[in-house]
């Protein structure tokens, strides 16, 4: 039964291989789309999953609200993590992690800037799965001076030799090496090359608790209830934090919380994480990508099965007559569909492959098709299975419900009057291919809208150094001899980068013509450490006052501020006022900024306070534009001179301001290619309906010649049709295009406004699509002789 299942449904396949190849074609592009989309999820869900125990890691974080200002952090007071284990029994171990950013490794004559360093407990490799090659993880952290390295990093410094118990210099200190660990998987939330102890670096020796500046995870007790560590914070708190009762007198709010290890990659954004993390908003959207696009393809094959039910009607009554029972007739139906969606398949995973490599260059990894893994093969059969079934269950059980004498007599000889789901389908593909339309539109927009944007500074020509403390005691030398060059239009110093995560501490205003403090008056506000130069290098403007000064003594180091204006309106402060930085300074506010854009544009201008300081770690040089290779080979010639050997390592501003958008921009491109796809698989659909319903129509066609009928007109009345569906299309799908747009933008604090051009530009193209697809099929038939359609009339 089976064989000759098979036989029959190959030989219905071959008479009709234009159809055949369309449905074929379709099946195969959708289910291509939806293994590449499936992957990425895939990978997306996986992240941090290959650790032994990640069901019981969790992150420690905290929030901080004083007055009108807040602050959302990954990270809690190093002095946590002693207490926390001693005093919360479902905790089994805590690990403190803090990530450093161009640390100076010597080995003999080499020297190298490393970003990917880690500083990490002695326990981290027992909570943590990352494989030591050598070296005893239980130990390998536990000496104040021990690190580890991965293969890679080590024969950066020791060639071939083996590393183990040999030393290496990191900034000004000897350390020895004791592991060596595989690499990093990819799907981890943290990356590095280096680790080493927590204990040898004296920024991690903090004992008070509103110092949150370190990343803490704690390992929970097997079958113990997070809930119960969650209850046990607040009491921490108020047991540890000296300033809490203080914090509840005056109406602040400081509280820990916990997150699984789990949820870190896509629902955590918070300052202070290890790197830009996932969005599972995203991966919604492209689930739902994935699904629209193969539903397109099932409606294609849909369509054409019920429009070509005149064809098939007679053999289904033929075989009714000769006794077949409507169940085999389904079961035939079904094999055909499955043999096409098996094909398809087969097909489909040829397509992924050759998509996977432009794909993964979009998403910004790698996304192998696990072909190796034991669930890949049987997951893809029972797609092509399921995809079968649900392409071919409608036609099968409608076709196999003729009634023979009906058939047999030439009742459904003009098809299937049964026109009104295929047309729901066909408006069905179009609402989806205009929603894509637009929402690639407005991605586009919106994009374009933060590319031109004006951020209040000058990102373009600016170079930024990311090892600028390598310069040490050269950094004035370094300074002068840069600023006598023709090429360079100013120098500047900061402690972080200037789109970097900024750090926040707490500011008091003084009281007005007074420098009296009140506690009740704090504020915590994000703060960067500049040089006399910033605000000019970057070409930053100021509302009111003036720069910093090195003619005046009174502007040395944390004694003069320039606030933002955002920062002036929460703290109710002006020029020569007085605020408290870091409970220790007394500065005076020389300067006012216009608020300029330090961060992505998803979020606001947010409060901002330039604090003069000398913390060389970062170097910012404006240059002319009109060689910027030779300023940069003078610049490296400088560096060369007085940074003792250290390599330079630079980026330009307005690349890493471009970088801050990737994944809108991922986001975007992906839209645009799978809205192409979506759209030819419709258009292949329309094409070979197109092509049926002028073959339906052949008699009519030439009668209408006969009888004086314009080629102009049968092409309009073959098109018709066709167009009432689509805009039948565009007037449903215009408020689902906008509410999925909405939705996007209000990720941005600034956004372009939704206009309706994007929508009219999206439907007229979506109409322009349709016509051009059926006007072949249109022309082709008016075109035709009309005596080889009636001479056997």
């Amino acid at each position: 039964m089976l064989k000759n299942y098979l036989k029959t449904s190959i030989r219905n396949l071959r008479k009709r291989p234009f159809y055949t190849t369309i449905n074929v074609l379709g099946l195969a592009i959708g289910m291509a789309c939806t293994l590449l989309i499936t992957v990425y999820i895939l990978d997306e869900l996986s992240y941090d999953r290959f650790h032994e125990k990640v069901n019981r890691i969790y992150r420690l974080a905290s929030h901080l609200e004083i007055g009108e200002s807040g602050f959302t952090g990954a990270a809690v007071s190093a002095a946590t993590a002693d207490v926390f284990k001693e005093e919360i029994p479902e905790v089994e171990m805590v690990v403190r992690l803090n990530q450093r950013d161009n640390m100076t490794f010597k080995k003999d004559e080499i020297t190298i800037e490393e970003d990917k360093v880690l500083t990490a407990d002695s326990n981290f490799f027992q909570v943590f799965s990352f494989p030591l090659v050598k070296g005893d993880p239980a130990s390998a952290l536990s000496e104040p001076n021990a690190v580890v390295m991965t293969a890679a990093a080590a024969r950066k410094y020791f060639k071939d030799e083996d590393p183990i118990g040999q030393s290496i210099q990191i900034d000004d200190k000897l350390f020895q090496v004791t592991g060596i660990m595989e690499p990093v998987p990819a799907a981890s939330h943290v990356h590095f090359d280096i680790i080493y102890s927590f204990l040898s670096d004296p920024k991690n020796k903090a004992k008070h608790w509103g110092n949150l500046n370190t990343a803490t995870y704690f390992l929970l007790q097997e079958n113990a209830d997070i809930e119960n560590v969650n209850a046990q914070l607040t009491p921490l708190l108020k047991k540890y934090f000296e300033e809490y009762d203080l914090f509840q007198e005056l109406g602040y709010t400081v509280e820990m919380f916990t997150q699984p290890l789990t949820d870190i990659h896509l629902s955590s954004h918070m300052q202070g994480e290890f790197e830009a993390n996932g969005n599972i908003k995203y991966l919604y959207i492209f689930g739902a990508i994935a699904l629209f696009i193969l539903l397109i393809a099932c409606i294609n094959f849909m369509n054409l099965s019920t429009a070509r039910s005149a064809d098939r009607a007679k053999e289904v009554g033929v075989r009714k007559t000769m006794g077949s029972a409507r169940s085999t007739l389904i079961r035939q139906f079904l094999a055909e569909s499955l043999l096409l969606s098996l094909l398809s398949m087969l097909l489909a995973l040829g397509l992924a492959e050759l998509l996977r490599i432009p794909f993964s260059n979009i998403a910004g990894k790698d996304i192998p098709l696990p072909l190796h893994s034991s669930w890949f093969i049987p997951t893809v059969l029972l797609l092509g299975v399921l995809v079968g079934i649900l392409a071919g269950s409608y036609p099968a059980f409608y076709l196999t419900k003729f009634r023979p004498v009906e058939v047999l007599r030439g009742r459904l000889a003009g098809g299937s009057k049964n026109t009104w789901l295929r047309n729901s389908l066909v408006v069905f593909q179009f609402v989806v291919s205009i929603v894509l339309i637009v929402c690639t539109i407005m991605v586009y927009e919106q994009l374009q809208f933060i590319r031109n944007k004006d951020l209040g500074f000058d990102k373009e020509n600016i170079i930024v150094l990311d090892n600028a403390k390598a310069l040490g005691n050269n950094k004035e030398a370094f300074y002068h001899a840069l600023s006598t060059q023709t090429e360079v239009q100013g120098v500047s110093f900061t402690d972080v980068s200037p789109l970097g995560g900024y750090d926040a501490t707490v500011f008091i205003p003084a009281l007005e013509n007074d420098t009296t403090y009140r506690d009740e008056d704090a504020l915590v506000l994000n703060y960067i450490q500049v040089s006399h130069d910033y605000v000019p290098t970057m070409g930053i403007k100021l509302k009111e006052g003036r720069n910093f000064s090195r003619e005046l003594a009174s502007d040395s180091a944390n004694y003069a501020v320039i606030l933002n204006e955002q920062a002036v309106k929460i703290l109710g402060l002006g020029v020569g006022s007085k605020v408290m930085t870091n409970s220790e300074f007394e500065s005076e506010v020389v300067g006012v900024a216009e608020d300029f854009h330090y961060k992505s544009l998803h979020s606001a201008v947010e409060p901002l306070v330039l604090v003069l300081a000398d913390e060389p770690n970062y170097a910012e040089i404006k240059v002319k534009s009109t060689d910027l290779q030779q300023a940069l080979s003078r610049i490296e010639e400088q560096w060369n001179l007085h940074a003792n050997g250290t390599p330079m390592d630079y980026s330009f501003l307005d690349e890493d301001f471009d970088a801050l958008f990737r994944a809108d921009q991922r986001v975007g491109m992906i839209f645009g290619g799978f809205t192409t796809l979506a759209i030819l698989i419709a258009c292949m659909g329309l094409l070979a309906l197109a092509a049926f319903m002028a073959e339906q129509r052949t008699k009519e066609i030439g009668i209408r010649k006969v009888i004086g009928a314009s080629v102009k007109s049968i092409v309009l009345l073959l098109s018709k049709d066709f167009t009432k569906l689509v805009i039948i299309a565009f007037v449903v799908a215009v408020p689902l295009a906008y509410f999925a747009v909405q939705q996007w933008l209000n990720d941005f604090a600034y956004k372009i406004d939704i206009k309706m051009a994007s929508f009219i530009i999206a439907g007229v193209l979506a109409l322009l699509i349709a016509i051009l697809t059926i006007s072949y099929q249109s022309f082709k038939a008016a075109l035709a002789n009309p005596v080889d359609s009636l001479r056997n009339e």
